[in-house]
């Protein structure tokens, strides 16, 4: 058996073991990388625009009536993409407490588990460590199945420009896979490298456990330089501005460098120290070098050091994972890219089945249902989230749980769904269709329930952010609505094609 064989082999199994994993993690890493701008579609009150936002003061004043025991407070600034204050606290030994505030009155927004709820799921799965460990594993057969597909392409560039809806469908679902595999080759080497390098302190602990007896805090501390004060058991005198530090903080860092997250420790304390962390979204490596005033006097306590070379090297990783730079026209790349990935993946099962159809064999029902359950499931189950997101009332009781629930409740439907031996031969066709209505529903439906930031009104104002949800939402519901009409078109058989390539056989 020749190389390219054997590479032929190892990359239809390793890709297909994972592929509705990678699907889930590579759909939600693209709706991610507009997450701020999907909280802020899911939050009504923050359409108007924005007038005068509260000070840090304002916001640390609100803190210190709802937690003055805690061990921190947190607090971010509002910004072009996030118009609203993020705060919280830290109890001793609790739970982080966190909330966004209106940005001008100052109140808690309602409950919602915004774009967030799609970052969370792209790195962790919503499981925690165990999660991001699952994650991990995906990503390394990513990486083997990508390395492999390109060892068993002797055509690459012609197969980026070979694609032929008319032929078979085998061949055409190959043709299809090998343009957008070819398309986003160096974008998703780059995101499956970059996902696994930055969190490889999560996965290999064993120099931290050799090097600093598992003190994973000490580690951290040392390779970013920063600082910090432990508290002496005395009441805290009045505390100076928040507002003068941060002026003070942007004169020591003189490069024009904004305040990010605001953090001040021990607030009862005598030794309270307000920390201001840099924020720069304007580069790959997001500088976050702290400056550190005592809370009491404002005296200057530290200023972290620039990033020694490994630790810059970390976070250009993984800002270049992250996406938070260059701007909108960036993001909507890697969503782009992001897509065409998911793309791939459904290209690749579908010539699997397609290969194994005609002869038969174990696993094709499996596939299929998988296929319905996951590559159709999880799209309808995100636009459920948001139709939950627009139905259910601001105040209720744990609102942001029942946009969860609506998003479980979905998907565990279209898995039962795909379990039954109901319209098999129209499931895909079903599925797209009600894609369609769910996603062109919803702007719609905003009409009623967001009237200050439906598409009208948005494009009005010009303000794309907001638009720009609805607009992509509208074009996924037409594109829904032209694959289900076009599946319920009988297709005529098509030639056999003259030659079998490599990876065909496998």
């Amino acid at each position: 058996m020749s190389l390219r064989q054997s590479m032929a082999g190892l990359h239809t199994w390793a890709g297909l073991l994972v592929s509705w994993l990678l699907f889930t993690i590579l759909f939600a890493g693209s709706l991610a990388c507009f997450d701020k701008e999907l909280t802020r579609w899911m939050q009504p009150s923050l359409h108007p625009p924005a007038g005068q936002p509260l000070s840090a003061d304002q916001v640390r004043d609100w803190l210190h009536t709802r937690a003055p025991d805690a061990h921190a407070w947190w607090m971010r600034p509002p910004g072009p993409r996030e118009p609203w204050w993020r705060a919280g606290w830290e109890p001793d030994g609790g739970e982080f407490q966190a909330f966004q505030l209106h940005a001008v009155t100052g109140e808690p927004l309602p409950k919602s588990v915004g774009g967030d709820f799609f970052f969370t799921l792209h790195y962790d799965l919503h499981a925690g460590l165990n999660g991001m460990y699952v994650v991990a594993a995906a990503a390394i057969l990513m990486l083997v199945a990508l390395i492999s597909g390109v060892i068993i392409h002797r055509r690459i560039f012609q197969d980026f420009f070979t694609l032929r809806p008319q032929a078979t469908r085998q061949r055409a679902w190959l043709d299809a896979h090998n343009v957008l595999g070819v398309l986003g080759l160096p974008f998703h080497l780059l995101m499956a490298y970059t996902g696994l390098a930055i969190f490889v302190i999560t996965y290999m602990q064993a120099g931290i456990r050799v090097a600093y007896q598992g003190d994973a805090v000490r580690f951290d501390t040392e390779v970013q330089r920063s600082w910090e004060r432990e508290d002496i058991g005395q009441p805290a005198p009045p505390p100076v501005s928040l507002d003068g530090l941060i002026v003070q903080a942007q004169r020591t860092w003189g490069d024009g460098g904004t305040a990010g997250w605001i953090s001040v420790h021990h607030p009862a304390d005598a030794a309270a120290v307000v920390s201001i962390r840099r924020r720069d979204d304007s580069r790959i490596t997001d500088d976050q070098r702290t400056v550190s005033f005592d809370a009491a006097s404002g005296a200057l306590l530290h200023v972290q050091p620039p990033y020694d070379p490994g630790y810059r090297t970390f976070a250009w990783m993984t800002g270049l994972h992250m996406a938070q730079y260059g701007g909108q026209w960036v993001r909507g790349l890697y969503l782009l890219l992001g897509l065409a990935g998911c793309l791939m993946l459904v290209s690749g099962v579908q010539l699997w089945l397609a290969k194994r159809e005609a002869r038969g064999g174990l696993g094709l029902g499996l596939v299929r249902g998988l296929n319905a359950a996951v590559l159709g499931g999880l799209p309808l189950a995100s636009l459920a989230l948001l139709w939950a997101n627009r139905l259910l009332p601001s105040g209720l009781p744990g609102r942001e749980h029942w946009e969860v629930r609506a998003f479980l409740f979905t998907w565990t439907a279209s898995i039962v769904w795909a379990a039954l031996p109901l319209r098999r031969d129209r499931r895909t066709r079903d599925q797209l269709l009600l894609g369609a209505l769910l996603a062109l529903g919803l702007p719609l439906l905003s009409v009623v329930r967001a009237p200050q930031g439906h598409l009208g009104v948005s494009l009005a104002r010009g303000d794309w952010a907001l638009a720009g949800v609805d607009l992509v939402l509208l074009a996924t519901g037409a594109v829904c609505a032209l694959l289900s009409r076009r599946l319920g078109r009988v297709q005529a058989p098509a030639p056999t094609p003259p030659q079998r390539l490599a990876e065909e056989s496998a």
